[in-house]
């Protein structure tokens, strides 16, 4: 199988199936044997796709005639994106190979319509009703997205937010502060023949910009985590110290689970839970590979934990939330087709519960950590507001700005943290601490 018939399988699992693209891939990698610069083609060629996808269907839109299956919609996508996005690529090869493709799945009828589209299609200037609906063609998102953000957030930070999400998200490291220091673990990397530097935010971050981390002893020894920048700093608002009991209620995929056994060290402990077996035993591998002793891990949702724990029974909780996600699209393009308005509404209301529940947990005095990996100020800052107004022996933690790195003064409102993938190339990220009275 060449690399544009498994770009193309891919796209098709993850449009007919709701695939996360990078499971997507994965699978697709582990059946088929390519080299490294075609799996490069493949993940280029899906990823390019999915994020341009609507923008590429405005302008394929004039050439289709009646009911136009969505296999063929997504071979002529992923032909004209690598036409008018990939300069390298000679226009004769992607053709010819998108019309064979055509003819050996659907006969030589959808060969000579592929092949027809391609030879006449052109890009053209986008007509929409108003200035956020064309933005939104412009830059692939769905325009009802496009509008509650400029609702929240105005024009400027929008069009950036946009922009941000359409490029490729950079591959960040955590050193395992167990095992070495960042000095140290850059230059087994660089030793390896990656090219890497320190990140902005936090002090155990480090930037990939060339070669394959995963790749090297330094991965297989357990050196590192990859984790986004963004995802290092609720830790690090939580601050746990040396010998702190924890408690981590969604868990999984586990990059902030063992950035806290980090802080609390060998005479701490994490009771770290979520909902999923699968996930818990992904965790489990990786506390292995990182040589994590420390985390206590098990399957248990976090409005069922009252039943296993006394109110009043931690000094220190992390509420990673379930989200929607709008601060990963760079990672997650598929989710701009699928996502939809209603899905923010119900999510919102399962972050409410588990934000209920658990503070149930907190001891006086204690401190509990509420973040999410999305930009909506409904399930960020008005879902904190709501809960304060609730409960009234919470408070904002006076002390959270300080913990932050002082880059970051600029995105703090109302004592509560909204990063923007446009401000430090990281995910878009929320962070808020409480404190119990």
């Amino acid at each position: 199988m060449t690399a544009r018939q498994l770009a193309f399988e891919v796209l098709l699992n993850i449009k007919t199936n709701s695939a996360y693209s990078n499971n997507a891939l994965t699978e697709a990698f582990s059946a088929h044997e390519l080299s490294v610069q075609d799996k490069a083609f493949v993940t280029e060629i899906v990823y390019g796709t999915l994020t341009h996808y609507r923008l590429l269907q405005y302008w394929l839109e004039p050439y289709y005639q009646g009911r136009v299956k969505d296999w063929i919609k997504i071979l002529l996508g992923l032909t004209l994106y690598q036409l008018n996005f990939l300069e390298k690529i000679p226009d004769y090869a992607a053709i010819s190979e998108a019309v064979e493709l055509a003819k050996n799945r659907g006969g030589e009828f959808n060969a000579k319509v592929v092949n027809s589209v391609l030879r006449k299609v052109k890009t053209r200037a986008i007509v929409a009703d108003d200035e956020l609906e064309q933005l939104a063609i412009e830059y692939s998102h769905p325009t009802w997205l496009v509008r509650l953000w400029h609702a929240q957030f105005g024009i400027e930070r929008t069009t950036a937010m946009m922009i941000a999400n359409n490029e490729r998200a950079p591959m960040m490291l955590r050193v395992n502060n167990f095992k070495t220091n960042r000095k140290i673990l850059i230059g087994k990397l660089k030793d390896a023949g990656l090219t890497c530097e320190t990140g902005q935010l936090s002090d155990s971050a480090i930037l990939v910009k060339k070669g394959n981390p995963l790749t090297t002893k330094a991965f297989t020894s357990g050196l590192f985590y990859v984790q986004d920048e963004a995802s290092q700093l609720p830790a690090l608002a939580l601050a746990p110290p040396k010998g702190a009991r924890v408690l981590d209620v969604c868990a999984a995929p586990g990059g902030k689970t063992f950035h806290l056994a980090e802080l609390v060290g060998d005479t701490g402990v994490v009771k770290a839970f979520d909902i999923y077996q699968h996930k818990i035993d992904r965790m489990r591998e990786n506390a292995n590979r990182l040589g994590i002793t420390n985390v206590e891990m098990a399957v248990c949702s976090a409005l069922d934990l009252h039943e296993i724990y006394e109110p009043i029974s931690f000094d220190y909780i992390l509420v990673d939330a379930p989200c929607s996600g709008l601060g990963i699209l760079r990672r997650h393009p598929e989710a701009k087709l699928t996502k939809k308005p209603e899905d923010l509404d119900e999510i919102i209301e399962i972050q409410k519960a588990i934000l209920d529940q658990t503070s149930q947990l907190l001891a006086p005095g204690g401190r509990l950590v509420y973040s999410t990996c999305t930009v909506n100020r409904k399930e960020n800052h008005k879902q904190v507001e709501a809960f304060l107004k609730a409960n009234e022996d919470f408070l904002l933690d006076e002390g959270f700005e300080s913990r932050m790195p002082t880059e970051l003064v600029g995105n703090f409102e109302n004592g509560m943290l909204q990063l923007f993938p446009q401000d430090f190339n990281t995910d878009g990220f929320f962070i808020a601490s409480l404190i119990r009275k």
